[in-house]
């Protein structure tokens, strides 16, 4: 029983790190696989058992689609453990293989988001918007997103101990301790997950599981070491997967060079080192409103129906209003004709009529029968985005 329960983990999470959609570099050819072998399935069990799920199955992290995907792999792993012991086929080295395999794939995914973090495109820079957002009404993950964003030390000492992990992973001799810190690392984030309701829970749980199966074998030798401070000889395992010596130090040499060069490449192809510095799209920031006109009529500062203007660099401009609610379009820019044109989530379509002077940093609207008039506001400037380290409570004005 205990070979066969290692036997369908070890194909379940080999299973995971095979469907379990991950975007690359833009590219997400695993979820276009994974559409096409599971997608019907998936569709069918919602329509009967889930009907409040979102009917368009991305397997984003944290939908009912993907927490069926991992209970399909898991079900199928099952059956094709059943069928090959019913054929006596070996399987021998299953689960020594998908170890192998789990510990270069957590390795990956730290890379991944480690270097996110030291290049500081994870826990990027607030935008105006969220900045100007009283407390009070920021969501807990984007509250807690932002804050982190707001430090560059935080974010790349966070990326240094992931990338530290991971290379730790890819190196036989300190493998074991790798397992360990990614144990901390992936439990310091299921914490986050859950504790701020960002949606990573079911993939970050999936890699804390993954992480505990490949270090299982040691387990009760840790815990003697760790707790009972006993001398323990721990298993490096001497079987290998590549047995010719040669060719085995070749493919693991590619095989880690590709692990970085798939990370890297991107911040090599943009050379963004630091996203805090990476310039923004024009008009892109915080404007105040200082004159609202509609029709031929100037209306008071308390009178006005919005207060702030923002531009996401992500194509968005939003509306904050005297009650604080924010109003958002994505829009495209005419710079030629000086128009954006403005595109709700129902779908419609508005122009609206633009002008910048960039000498007074005044921001103009003209929409059918109102006339906006603001000017940008210097948002760096704002207080939680200064980097000053106090050593001492004395040095704090």
């Amino acid at each position: 029983m205990k070979s066969f329960v290692g036997k369908v983990l070890a194909l379940f999470f080999v299973f995971g790190f095979l469907f379990l959609p991950l975007t690359l570099n833009g590219k997400d050819w695993q979820f276009e696989l994974t559409k096409i072998i599971f997608s019907k399935s998936i569709a069918i069990i919602q329509t009967h058992f889930f009907q409040k799920a979102l009917q368009v199955i991305d397997f984003s992290s944290d939908t009912i689609g993907l927490n069926l995907l991992l209970a399909l792999l898991f079900l199928l792993a099952i059956v094709i453990v059943l069928l090959l012991n019913f054929l006596k086929i070996k399987t021998n080295k299953i689960i020594f293989i998908s170890r192998v395999i789990s510990c270069y794939y957590i390795a990956f995914v730290l890379l991944n988001y480690g270097f996110d973090k030291v290049f500081k495109t994870q826990f990027y820079l607030p935008e105006p918007n969220v900045l100007y957002t009283s407390f009070g009404n920021l969501s807990k993950d984007i509250l807690y997103w932002s804050t982190l964003g707001t430090s560059h030390f935080y974010s790349i000492s966070m990326g240094i101990i992931e990338v530290f992990t991971a290379i730790l992973l890819l190196i036989k001799r300190t493998r074991i301790v790798g397992l360990l810190f990614s144990i901390g690392v992936f439990v310091n984030i299921i914490l986050i997950n859950f504790g701020f309701d960002i949606s990573v829970k079911t993939f970050s749980v999936f890699l804390l599981l993954a992480t505990l199966f490949s270090v299982y074998p040691n387990l009760k030798k840790l815990i003697n070491f760790l707790v009972f401070q006993r001398k323990e000889q721990l298993m490096l395992h001497k079987q290998s997967i590549v047995n010719n010596p040669f060719l085995k130090i070749w493919t693991k040499f590619i095989v880690v060079g590709l692990l970085f060069l798939q990370v890297l490449f991107p911040y090599l192809k943009s050379q963004n080192f630091n996203d805090d510095l990476q310039s923004r799209p024009f008009l892109h920031g915080a404007y105040q409103v200082n004159q609202f006109i509609v029709t031929s009529d100037t209306l008071k500062t308390s009178d006005f129906p919005i207060l702030k203007i923002f531009i996401h660099r992500n194509n968005y401009i939003i509306f904050q209003g005297k009650n604080n609610e924010m109003t958002d379009y994505h829009f495209e820019i005419d710079t030629i004709k000086k128009q954006l044109l403005l595109q709700d989530y129902q779908k419609n379509n508005s122009c609206v009529n633009y002008d910048y002077v960039k000498k007074d940093s005044i921001f103009k609207l003209k929409f059918n029968n109102y006339y906006i008039i603001s000017k940008a506001l210097n948002w760096r400037k704002l207080p939680a985005l200064q980097n000053q380290t106090h050593y001492t409570i004395d040095q704090i004005q």
